[in-house]
């Protein structure tokens, strides 16, 4: 047995892989990875007692795709291992679904090796993730933001699935191919630096093992193992004080502020993420700033506070409880943002191209200054039937003190005089109360809701720009 064989065969036998009698399915593209997966599993099956077939996924996109179907059909014919291919038109699949191709391929790929592991009556599939694949993931991750959950790890075993090449580099499995003169397809779209992956696995990486460190593939693919069993152990002390601390009712979750302020912050992060869990199917839009947002709630368990976030949640802390759920104050009627606020209760919403805006309604005397900042604004509540935060709309206007009085402008003119940007003026945000509008960020707000001397109320918007270009 050769030293790759017997360095994989370790592996699988100290992570529990494989059992005698086991049957096993092995996703086979034809690459490099697939091919050296596919044989050093041949060259094991008798040695472990498992049944061995493949299955090759056609995506329907590469012009090159029936040579590596074919090629992956013979490599399997000479071996005597059974053999399925399956054609799916990955990028129809994608506009239906609305993924990217590459979500769209991954999930017909794993539904056809879960068919196909079913009719064969098979218990394992094996796919060929090795440890480049989780420097790349580790790289990528922490660039877009993450945390520790999100710089764990591939999994060696997942429920059916194993990765028996985690314990080798890219280096290796092409040294295992070379010596063995085992032949491969190559798909040259991996070298094409369009995608981050692509630009991580043929820039970064180089650069690294080139200039750092020969061996930083297997440290960062240690480093990785290491962050998930960190993440495992939060995750099971999480649960515990998620049962103590939190309440599921329904469509929501309630947290007991006083009770979780007890713990350390990363146990406050995980159960705020373990109750997003709870109430939506993927956290996918759930970033560091929502729920750093949540958290914030719960400095102050005084009065009532909320934040709106995405899957059209809400958190609304009321003394020291906080409950996740569907947002009352928002709707996704054309994207609109429609607010409904009493006196003394604050919210925060992002506002699309603008960033995070913190919106309260104040009491109002005569001594309180009225802030002028660009994107600080008071705004007489009293005068306001219904306010939203939308885009625009034919019949807009805005009324603009001249001489003294008041007049009504359209919403279009004043933009043409405003010089605002013309490919912007659909897609920005505006705060309006019907028709009328109040409140053009970053350019002109409405003389009709200026705070006056009579003004009781207070309607007060504070948005800290992240995005959208603005010049007032």
């Amino acid at each position: 047995m050769d030293k790759f064989t017997s360095k994989v065969f370790s592996f699988i036998k100290e992570n529990g892989m494989l059992s005698p009698d086991d049957s096993v399915v092995a996703g086979f593209s034809g690459g490099a990875d697939s091919t050296a997966l596919l044989n050093v599993l041949y060259e094991l099956k008798d040695i472990l007692k498992f049944r061995l077939a493949a299955i090759h996924i056609n995506h329907g996109i590469r012009q090159e795709a029936a040579e590596d179907e074919e090629f992956s059909r013979n490599f399997c014919s000479e071996r005597g291992i059974p053999f399925r291919a399956v054609s799916v038109d990955v990028p129809a699949l994608a506009r239906e679904l609305k993924l990217t191709e590459e979500e769209a391929g991954r999930r017909a790929r794993y539904e056809a090796f879960n068919a196909y592991a079913k009719e064969l009556s098979a218990n394992v599939i094996a796919v060929a993730h090795h440890q480049n694949d989780v420097a790349e993931t580790l790289i990528m991750n922490l660039t877009r933001g993450c945390g520790l959950h999100g710089a764990a790890a591939i999994r060696p075993v997942r429920d059916n699935i194993i990765r028996p090449l985690l314990c080798v580099d890219r280096n290796e499995i092409e040294e295992y191919l070379q010596e063995r003169n085992i032949s491969f397809c190559t798909d040259m779209t991996n070298f094409e630096n369009v995608h981050t992956r692509n630009i991580i696995r043929n820039r970064i990486i180089p650069e690294l093992d080139e200039g750092v460190n020969p061996k930083s593939v297997s440290h960062m693919a240690r480093a990785a193992m290491s962050f998930e069993k960190a993440d495992e152990f939060i995750r099971g002390y999480t649960q515990k004080v998620f049962a103590e601390t939190a309440e599921v009712l329904g469509d929501s979750v309630n947290i007991d502020v006083r009770a979780l302020s007890e713990e350390a912050d990363i146990i406050k992060e995980n159960v705020v993420l373990m109750a997003f869990e709870q109430l939506v199917k993927s956290r996918k839009d759930i970033g560091f700033a929502h729920v750093d947002a949540v958290l914030s709630l719960m400095r102050d368990m005084s009065g009532t506070a909320s934040v709106d976030l995405p899957y059209g949640l809400k958190a609304v802390r009321s003394y020291d409880i906080l409950k996740l759920g569907p947002a009352e104050n928002r709707t996704d009627d054309g994207g609109d943002i429609n607010l409904s606020l009493t006196e003394g209760e604050e919210t925060e919403i992002v506002i699309p191209g603008l960033g995070r805006a913190r919106i309260a309604v104040i009491s109002y005397d005569a001594q309180k200054e009225v802030p002028t900042q660009t994107y600080t604004k008071w705004l007489d509540y009293d005068r306001i039937q219904a306010v939203s935060f939308r885009k625009r709309r034919r019949d807009d206007y805005i009324r603009i003190s001249q001489k003294g009085e008041l007049h009504s402008k359209q919403l279009s003119k004043l933009m043409t005089d405003e010089k605002v940007p013309r490919d912007e003026r659909d897609s920005m945000y505006i705060l309006c109360d019907g028709d009328e509008v109040l409140w053009l960020p970053g350019y002109r707000m409405s003389d009709a809701y200026k705070v006056s001397g009579t003004t009781k109320r207070v309607l007060t918007i504070n948005i800290n720009k992240t995005g959208g270009k603005i010049n007032g």
